[in-house]
C-alpha cells in the first residue's frame, strides 16, 4: 500500500464540518441558554455529516491508482481516522462504568461493527453507519468489480423506496386495484425486514451518502463554472429550507420518505459552496482547516465531557463552563493527540512497503 498525497482541502468543507460539530455540541448542552436554543440543530448536523462524508470520499480518492491495494489503502486511512481517538475516549468511559456494561457487549463497543447496540458514547451510532459506508465504498474502489458493487448497493437502497413509489403511482393514475396487490405486499415485506433488522448497509441513511458521492463526482469530473455553483447553491438552499420545515426546522430527523429531499438539498448546497470557492469567489484560510480538524474530536468527546463536568459544576454555571471546556479539550486532542497520531499511523504502510 502506498499513501498518496492528499488533495488540497477546501476551506468551505472544513468550516462546514466545524459548524456541524458545534451544532451537535450545543444540542447536548444541559440547561441550554435561551439564546442557544435556536442552535440546537443536532439532527441537521448529522445529515450534513453523512452527505459530506460521501463528497469527501470521492474528492479524496478519485485520483488514486486503480490497483488492488486501493481499497486496502482506503480502509487503513479510514481506520486511522476513526478508531484511535474513539478508543482513547472510550477507555475511561469503559473503566468508569465497567460493572454496568452488558455481558458480550465489549466487542461491539470496541469494534463499532455496523449493527445496532446500546451506546455508552452516544455519537458512536453515526460512526457505525460511517464504517458501513467505508466498507462498501472500499469495495467500490476495487478494480473490475467496483462499479458493479456500487450499482448493486445503490439499487438495494433504492429498493426501499419502491413500494411507496408504486403506491404513489397507483393513486396518481387511479389504479386502486393494485394497492393491495401481491407485488406491493411482497416488496413491503422485504423492506420492513431490512428496516427493522437495523441494516447499516442498506438503509435510508445511505441516500445522504449517495447524494454526497454524486456531488463529489460532479465536482472532480466536470469543470465547475461560477454560474453552475451559484445555481446549485440557490436550489440547494431552497430544498434545505423546505426539508427543514418538514422536520421541525432541524431539531428532528426527517422520515425515510423525506430523506431524499434533504439529501438532494444538502448535496446541492455543498456542491455550490465548493464550486464558488474553487472559482475563487471567496477563500477560507488556514484557520478554516484548523477548525475543521477539530470537528471529530469535538464530536466524539463532547458527551463524556458534558456528563463529567455537569456532575462537577453547579447547574447555573454548567452550560458556559462546559462549552468552554469542550473546546479547550478539543484543541488539545486535535493538535497534540489526534493529528500526530494519524500522521504516525498513516505512515506505517509507506515504511513497511518496498524501499
Amino acid at each position: 500500500m502506498t499513501d498518496q498525497p492528499p488533495p488540497p482541502r477546501l476551506g468551505a468543507l472544513e468550516l462546514g464540518r466545524f459548524i456541524a460539530a458545534s451544532l451537535v455540541v450545543v444540542t447536548h448542552l444541559p440547561a441550554l441558554a435561551p439564546a442557544l436554543h435556536a442552535l440546537a440543530l443536532g439532527p441537521l448536523a448529522v445529515q450534513y455529516f453523512f452527505v459530506l462524508s460521501g463528497f469527501v470520499m470521492v474528492a479524496a480518492h478519485h485520483g488514486d491508482p486503480k490497483t488492488w491495494a486501493r481499497p486496502l489503502n482506503f480502509w487503513w486511512r479510514r481506520a486511522c481516522r476513526i478508531y484511535p481517538l474513539y478508543w482513547l475516549i472510550l477507555l475511561p468511559v469503559l473503566l468508569a462504568g465497567w460493572h454496568e456494561i452488558p455481558r458480550g457487549a465489549l466487542w461491539h463497543l470496541v469494534s463499532l461493527d455496523p449493527a445496532a447496540y446500546p451506546e455508552i458514547i452516544p455519537a458512536a451510532w453515526t460512526l457505525r453507519y460511517e464504517l458501513a459506508f467505508y466498507l462498501m465504498f472500499g469495495l467500490c474502489l476495487t478494480p473490475i468489480i467496483g462499479r458493479y458493487v456500487l450499482g448493486f448497493w445503490v439499487f438495494s437502497v433504492l429498493w426501499l423506496y419502491l413500494p411507496p413509489a408504486i403506491r404513489w403511482c397507483t393513486w396518481l393514475r387511479g389504479w386502486h386495484w393494485m394497492k393491495g396487490g401481491l407485488v406491493v405486499k411482497s416488496l413491503a415485506t422485504v423492506n420492513v425486514y431490512l428496516l427493522q433488522s437495523s441494516n447499516h448497509f442498506i438503509s435510508a441513511w445511505e441516500v445522504l451518502f449517495f447524494a454526497g458521492l454524486a456531488a463529489g463526482w460532479l465536482f472532480v469530473t466536470l469543470r465547475p463554472s461560477l454560474l453552475a455553483g451559484a445555481a446549485a447553491l440557490a436550489l440547494g438552499a431552497a430544498l434545505c429550507l423546505h426539508s427543514l420545515a418538514l422536520s421541525k426546522w432541524g431539531t428532528d430527523y426527517p422520515s425515510e420518505l423525506q430523506i431524499p429531499l434533504a439529501a438532494l438539498g444538502y448535496a446541492l448546497l455543498l456542491y455550490g459552496l465548493v464550486v464558488l470557492e474553487a472559482c475563487q469567489l471567496f477563500r477560507c484560510g488556514q484557520w478554516a482547516q484548523r477548525l475543521g480538524a477539530m470537528s471529530y474530536p469535538l464530536y466524539i468527546a463532547h458527551m463524556p465531557l458534558i456528563v463529567l463536568l455537569g456532575w462537577m459544576l453547579p447547574a447555573h454555571t454548567a452550560a458556559p463552563a462546559i462549552l468552554a471546556a469542550i473546546y479547550l479539550v478539543g484543541i488539545i486532542l486535535t493538535f497534540y493527540v489526534d493529528r500526530p497520531l494519524q500522521r504516525a499511523l498513516r505512515g506505517i504502510p509507506r515504511r513497511l512497503g518496498p524501499q
